[in-house]
């Protein structure tokens, strides 16, 4: 039997992601003077990181694992770490599966898991795309949009992706709208959308200023009421080969137009110190 849950009412999304740094002040300042309004990052709850996030006025939804969301049912001072940790979401993926095959069951008893245990929470399950086109039975096979509060598809198009290579004048435009339109026909109406679109630049493969734009116009030949956006990514201290949005000033300035040019604009959030979650 499936189980319902009712998606958590939370607001219009301007997101950066984090794979590194969520603990670093100036990281966390560097994502909110972009515009965003959401922090997502690849590592698990973290009490610095949800503090920080708070203080520059930023949602902060982290990583938990398939395993981890199984884990709050039998760990009891587990359960009680996570709850006293402030979080407005959670993204999550089996770490035992190839990226984006996390199967049907783990996706079904993770969402009903941390929506049961965080009523309030967003839960997010993203949806890899080049599998669309390389995988004949990906998309009924794997793709539960129940299972994820936002259906949050994503490719990178500019680069050596896993289906070509492509440069910013390339017909990558084609090819993502090609992953895009099977998807769309299995998402349900009024399913709220977040596209999550490349913000960094690969070495040798230069992106423009009007790249984020362009993404989000593919996106919207399918979706045209969207108002929530992703980035990914801020970057690292690595050298290369791909520089994130802390690297890519040209790249930062066209994604915090795209956040401020949505509708409704993203408010500037005065967000005070968090009530940690009671424990029963």
């Amino acid at each position: 039997m499936t189980v319902m849950f009712p998606a958590a009412l939370i607001g219009l999304l301007r997101i950066v992601v984090l794979t590194v740094g969520e603990e670093d002040p100036s990281v966390v300042a560097g994502v909110r003077a972009l515009g965003a309004d959401t922090v997502v990052t690849y590592a698990r709850p973290s009490a610095t990181a949800s503090a920080l996030a708070a203080a520059n006025g930023l949602r902060y939804i982290p990583f938990l694992s398939v395993a981890d969301a199984d884990r709050l049912m039998i760990d009891g001072d587990f359960l009680q770490a996570m709850r006293a940790i402030p979080a407005d979401g959670y993204h999550y993926y089996s770490e035992e599966a190839i990226e984006g095959y996390t199967t049907p069951q783990d996706q079904a008893r993770a969402y009903g898991i941390l929506k049961a245990v965080f009523p309030d929470a967003t839960v997010i399950y993203a949806t890899r795309l080049d599998p669309v086109a390389s995988d004949p039975a990906f998309l009924d096979g794997y793709f539960r949009p129940e299972d994820s509060d936002l259906v949050a598809p994503y490719f990178y198009p500019v680069g050596t992706t896993i289906l070509g290579t492509y440069r910013e004048d390339d017909g990558w435009e084609e090819r993502l709208a090609s992953l895009l339109a099977p998807v769309a026909a299995r998402v349900p109406a009024g399913k709220r959308v977040l596209p999550v679109l490349q913000a960094f630049a690969q070495d040798g493969y230069p992106v423009g200023a009007d790249f984020p734009a362009r993404q989000l116009d593919v996106y919207r030949q399918f979706w045209p009421d969207l108002h929530d956006v992703a980035g990914f990514w801020w970057g690292d201290a690595g050298g290369g080969p791909l520089f994130g949005l802390a690297s890519e000033p040209v790249l930062a300035r066209a994604l915090t137009r795209l956040f401020y040019g949505l509708t409704p604009e993203p408010a500037v959030r005065a967000v005070g110190p968090r009530a940690a979650r009671l424990v029963p």
